[in-house]
């Protein structure tokens, strides 16, 4: 009998330790607001929040995808460069500084309140790896709105998500116009204008028109820049790390919690509050802080954000699925003779560096 009884209390304490635990998660999930940043700040020392009252729930939601869309699709070919080109990597590398100059590496880009976040990633590396495969001859900035507004079904939903791979697709068979951010030069600059003051409306995805700014110097068409390929990077931190090394910045998604909107310095990693949805950033780097190993990450929310735009995520643990769905892609050097960067100044291209770094990547 005294074997049963203590049978039962070694259930009974399990369960209710058990129990206790699930009750703090989700009081932990529950958090939000001002005592969701004290409760972060206080819990852990590798990042620090700030407290906004000009962000409400819903607002948060504007700037995110449906989740699904930060899962990889799965029809993918999968690329591992670590395999290819297995070799020692530095302990620091920071894209802004391996290719000082080009400029769009250090651009730190701002959605709105469209979850265009997707198609921000996927512009954002592609003009990167257009100016690095061009050894800095070419710096278009290429635009959000064209891939958020003609990519279509392909995809996803416009500003309620899609996928990251689609988009590199789109690219390489449509080809994408240049544009800046709001009232931007290019071609087709962003159409969102940021939000300043709250309440903030949701923004609705923009009609796909083929047509260039007015007074822009090139048309639609002939403004086309095209990839060549799309693909996945195998999820480990090596193949991810070697690809940035070697061709550029990547696109990544992960799952935002609310604390990820508090986020103003450090390591980022999750502690509490609710899920949120999906988002998709673009990787710049890595490095080691304290012995704490990290990404450098640009994020599209603007320049308030965090380090100036920019954020560092714990590296290695597949934090919030950030080395889970990884996207790159090789483009197709312009022939146009003149390409506007960011600034709208015209910048020569030239054509056989073009062609010379093309071949060098793929002998890679």
């Amino acid at each position: 009998m005294s074997f049963i009884f203590s049978l039962l209390a070694t259930f009974l304490l399990i369960f209710s330790t058990s129990c206790a635990g699930f009750v703090l998660n989700v009081k932990l999930a529950e958090l939000s607001g001002k005592a969701l940043s004290e409760y972060v700040n206080s819990a852990q020392t590798l990042f620090v929040t700030e407290h906004s009252e000009e962000l409400s729930d819903a607002e948060m939601r504007f700037k995110v995808m449906d989740g699904k869309f930060a899962e990889p699709k799965g029809d993918e070919p999968v690329m591992d460069r670590a395999e290819i080109l297995p070799e020692p990597l530095p302990d620091y590398f920071d894209a802004r500084d391996n290719w000082p100059d080009c400029k769009s590496i250090k651009l730190i880009r701002n959605q709105a309140t469209c979850g265009a976040c997707w198609a921000f990633g996927a512009a954002e590396i592609i003009s990167d790896r257009v100016c690095i495969q061009s050894n800095g001859t070419q710096q278009p900035i290429i635009s959000v709105d064209d891939i958020l507004s003609c990519c279509g079904d392909s995809c996803g939903y416009g500003c309620e998500g899609g996928y990251s791979i689609e988009a590199l697709r789109w690219w390489n068979s449509k080809g994408a116009v240049t544009g800046g951010d709001f009232k931007g030069s290019g071609c087709k600059p962003y159409p969102f204008a940021p939000c300043t003051k709250s309440p903030c409306e949701e923004s609705q995805t923009p009609a796909c028109l083929s047509t260039c700014q007015t007074g822009y110097s090139a048309n639609y068409t002939s403004d086309k820049h095209f990839g060549s390929s799309a693909y996945a990077i195998e999820k480990t931190v090596a193949a991810i790390q070697t690809e940035i090394y070697h061709n550029g910045p990547v696109e990544a998604s992960f799952k935002v919690y609310a604390d990820f909107y508090q986020y103003k310095s450090g390591i980022y990693h999750y502690v509490a509050g609710k899920y949120l949805g999906g988002h998709a950033v673009k990787i710049i780097g890595w490095g080691v802080e304290d012995e704490v190993a990290y990404w450098i990450i640009a994020n599209s929310w603007g320049t308030t954000f965090g380090e100036t735009g920019f954020f560092r995520m714990k590296r290695g643990s597949n934090e919030c699925g950030i080395e889970s769905n990884v996207v790159a892609g090789v483009a197709k050097l312009s022939t146009h003779p003149e390409v506007e960067d960011d600034d709208g100044a015209a910048s020569s291209c030239s054509l056989l560096v073009g062609l010379v770094a093309v071949l060098a990547l793929y002998l890679l």
